[in-house]
């Protein structure tokens, strides 16, 4: 390959090791890599992951549902995260707070309740 046209990909995780960001400096070659961590020096154009030794599709999708990270870096290598470790960052998103309609209605009840009116 000619290493003109290669391009670096770079992930960074949290203090969990979960890939939070990732990306090619082809398409965003002025993005800071501070903190990041390069995994292919030859890589393409776009991000491609390599997983037991198989790229995945161009810009994968890094997120489940609720913000939950797909991928993880081990130190030496990404890895897709199990099941088990998605659900329970699923399980420990915290709920929605009440909505201004839920919050207006909890408080028109509460003070029906206080005033008898029910």
């Amino acid at each position: 390959m000619d290493l003109r046209y290669c391009n670096r990909h770079y992930i960074k995780v949290d203090k969990l090791d979960r890939i939070i960001d990732a990306w090619s400096d082809g398409p965003l070659p002025d993005k800071p890599t501070d903190g990041a961590i390069r995994i292919n020096e030859r890589g393409g154009y776009q991000l491609r992951l390599i997983i037991d030794g198989v790229e995945t599709e161009e810009n994968p999708l890094l997120w489940a549902m609720g913000c939950v990270p797909l991928y993880k870096w081990t130190g030496t290598e990404v890895e897709r995260r199990t099941s088990e470790e998605i659900a329970a960052d699923i399980a420990a998103i915290p709920p929605a707070p009440p909505s201004p309609m839920e919050q207006l209605r909890a408080d028109v009840d509460y003070v029906m309740l206080m005033t008898d009116l029910m």
